[in-house]
C-alpha cells in the first residue's frame, strides 16, 4: 500500500507544481490545462481509500497549501465564512471571481505562500497569506523598468473554537485577522502604521451587520491525510492539498 501512496502522491506532486498549485486550471484565466484537472481529480479519488485512520495528533502543527481547485484565497476561514453565510453556491462563487479579478487583474497582486497552523489543544487554527502587490509594473512594450516598488505583507486570520467531528470535519468560528509584514517585502506606505500589526475584532463586526444571519462559522471534510498531505474540501466540493513544510 505505501508503494502505491507513494506514486500516487508524487503525481499530485508534479500536476500541483506544473498547474501552478492549481491556478493555470482557473477557468477565469484561460481553460488550459483541463486533462490534468482531470487527472489530478482522478489520483485524489484512488488515494483517499488509502488514507490514514485520522487522528488529533496528525493535524497538528504547520501545512502549506499545494493545491487548490479553486482560488488560494478560498482557503482562509475569513474567505470560508463568506462562503458559508451565501448558503448559495452560485452566488459565493460569483462573488470569489469579482474579487479575484479586482485584486489580481493587471498582475496588481499575487499570492505566494499559503499556510495554516492546527493547534487542537487551543482550539485554533491560525491561516495566512503571503500577498505581493505591483510585482511587475511597466508600460507594455514600451517600459523596460518598472514603474512603482514592489509591497506586500502576510495576512493572518484566527479561527477559533476548532474541534474535529466524528465524521472527519473540522469546525472553527472565525475570530480576528491582520497583516503583518514579511521579509524581503516593503510595507505598504502610508498605510503600514495604521493598518499593519494589529488585530481587526472581525467577528464582533460581523455580528454588528444587520444583513448577517448566523456567526461565521466555517467548516472543512477531511478527506486524505498522512503525514506528508492533507487533503480537504469546502462546503462546495473546492479542493485543498496540503503538505507539511520542508524546514
Amino acid at each position: 500500500m505505501e508503494d502505491r501512496r507513494l506514486e500516487l502522491k508524487t503525481l499530485i506532486y508534479k500536476i500541483s507544481a506544473s498547474t501552478d498549485r492549481g491556478q493555470r486550471l482557473n477557468s477565469i484565466i484561460a481553460p488550459m490545462y483541463q486533462d490534468k484537472k482531470k487527472e489530478i481529480e482522478t489520483t485524489i479519488e484512488k488515494l483517499i481509500p488509502l488514507t490514514d485512520k485520522l487522528k488529533e495528533s496528525a493535524l497538528e502543527g504547520k501545512w502549506e497549501l499545494i493545491y487548490s481547485s479553486v482560488e488560494l484565497f478560498r482557503s482562509s476561514p475569513f474567505f470560508l465564512a463568506i462562503e458559508n453565510a451565501f448558503d448559495n453556491k452560485k452566488k459565493s462563487d460569483l462573488f470569489f471571481k469579482l474579487h479575484f479579478l479586482q485584486v489580481c487583474s493587471f498582475g496588481l497582486s499575487t499570492i505566494g505562500k499559503v499556510e495554516q497552523n492546527i493547534d487542537l489543544n487551543k482550539k485554533e487554527l491560525i491561516s495566512t497569506f503571503d500577498t505581493t502587490i505591483f510585482g511587475l509594473t511597466v508600460i507594455p512594450i514600451l517600459g523596460w523598468f518598472k514603474l512603482l516598488p514592489t509591497f506586500g505583507g502576510r495576512v493572518v486570520t484566527l479561527a477559533k473554537d476548532l474541534k474535529l467531528s466524528k465524521d472527519n470535519k473540522l469546525y472553527m468560528l472565525l475570530d480576528k485577522t491582520k497583516v503583518s509584514k514579511v521579509d524581503g517585502l516593503n510595507k505598504i506606505p502610508f498605510f503600514s502604521k495604521l493598518l499593519m500589526e494589529k488585530w481587526y475584532p472581525v467577528l464582533k463586526v460581523w455580528n454588528l451587520l444587520p444583513w448577517n444571519k448566523k456567526e461565521p462559522i466555517c467548516e472543512m471534510q477531511i478527506l486524505y491525510i498522512d503525514n506528508d498531505i492533507r487533503i480537504v474540501k469546502d462546503i462546495y466540493e473546492g479542493i485543498f492539498i496540503y503538505s507539511r513544510p520542508i524546514n
